[in-house]
C-alpha cells in the first residue's frame, strides 16, 4: 500500500473518472440532441463503476474494503432481509399513494407496455397482484446479477473508503448523494421520471438525489452488516423490478413527482422511515 505523498487517492479518481464520463455523455447528447450518447449512457451506467473500480484499483493498489461472494445462501437472514423487505416496502408506498390519489389507479395492469403493444389484465385481487411481484422481484436472480455492476462500484469498492475517512453514517450519506449526482445526466434526458413534470427536469433530478441518498442507506446497511456487496446487488435488483411496475396500474402511465413508483416522494415514503431508522442503528455493529 502506498503512503503519504505518494499514494493516490481511490475516492478522488474514482469519483472524477464517473462523473467525467456521465457528464461527458450528457454534454454530448445535449449539443448533438440525437438520443446516441443518452442510450450509450443508459447501457453503460450499469457496467461503468465496476470498470471504473478496478482500473482505480490497478492506478493505486488501493484494494476496496468489501468482499464479493455470491454464496448468499449462507446467510439465509441476510438474503431474505435484502430479497423481500425492498419490495414490501415499496408495496406498501404504492398502496398509500394509489389510496390518497384513487383516480389514478386504473384496476388494470398493462403490462403488454413493457413489450410496446396494448396488453392488460384486470386486476381482481391487489393483495395477490402484490405478493405474486413480491415473490417474482426476489427470484430475479439475473437481473440482481446485472446490478452488482453498480453494487461493486458503489458499496464494495468505494463505499470502505469513505468510511475510512468520514465515519459510518457520514460515508454513507455522502455514498448515496454522490450516486445520486451520476445519475443526474440520465434524470435530465426524462430517465425514470415524466419530462412532464412541474419543473422537470430539476425537480426530477432532485428527487433522484434523495432516492438515491435512500437507497443508498439500504443497500450500504446491508454491504457494512455482511461484508459482501452482493446482499446490496440483490436489494437493488428487486427495487428496480418492482419499483417500475406501480406506474402500469396508472391511468396516464406517468411517473410523477409523488409516485406511483418509489421514485416519487410519497411513494418512497416507507423505505424513508425505514432508511433513517437503519441510519440511527448503524452504530450498533
Amino acid at each position: 500500500m502506498k503512503k503519504g505523498k505518494d499514494r493516490k487517492d481511490p475516492i478522488n479518481m474514482y469519483l472524477a473518472s464517473i462523473f467525467f464520463i456521465c457528464y461527458g455523455l450528457g454534454i454530448l447528447e445535449f449539443l448533438t440532441g440525437t438520443g446516441k450518447f443518452y442510450h450509450f449512457l443508459g447501457i453503460a451506467f450499469t457496467f461503468l463503476p465496476v470498470l471504473m473500480a478496478f482500473i482505480t484499483r490497478r492506478i493505486t493498489g488501493e484494494r476496496g474494503k468489501f468482499y464479493l461472494s455470491l454464496k448468499v445462501w449462507k446467510d439465509v437472514k441476510s438474503w431474505l432481509f435484502s430479497a423481500f423487505v425492498p419490495g414490501i416496502l415499496i408495496v406498501l408506498g404504492a398502496v398509500l399513494y394509489f389510496l390518497v390519489f384513487p383516480n389514478h389507479y386504473s384496476g388494470v395492469f398493462k403490462y403488454g407496455m413493457l413489450s410496446g403493444s396494448n396488453a392488460e389484465i384486470v386486476i381482481r385481487s391487489p393483495l395477490l397482484i402484490a405478493l405474486v411481484c413480491i415473490m417474482a422481484a426476489a427470484m430475479m436472480i439475473p437481473i440482481q446479477l446485472l446490478e452488482l455492476g453498480e453494487e461493486i462500484g458503489w458499496r464494495g469498492y468505494l463505499l470502505g473508503f469513505q468510511i475510512e475517512k468520514y465515519g459510518k453514517r457520514k460515508a454513507v450519506l455522502i455514498n448515496g448523494a454522490e450516486w445520486g449526482l451520476a445519475h443526474f445526466p440520465l434524470i435530465y434526458f426524462g430517465f425514470n421520471y415524466s419530462l412532464s413534470n412541474p419543473g422537470a427536469p430539476y425537480t426530477n433530478m432532485i428527487l433522484m438525489l434523495i432516492v438515491c441518498v435512500v437507497l443508498g442507506i439500504l443497500f450500504s446497511y446491508i454491504t457494512i452488516r455482511t461484508g459482501n456487496c452482493m446482499y446490496a446487488a440483490i436489494m437493488h435488483g428487486v427495487v428496480n423490478v418492482i419499483g417500475e411496475l406501480p406506474v402500469y396500474m396508472t391511468h396516464d402511465m406517468i411517473n410523477g413527482l409523488l409516485g406511483p413508483n418509489p421514485t416519487g416522494l410519497l411513494a418512497m415514503s416507507f423505505l424513508a422511515v425505514f432508511a433513517i431508522l437503519l441510519l440511527i442503528k448503524m452504530k450498533d455493529f
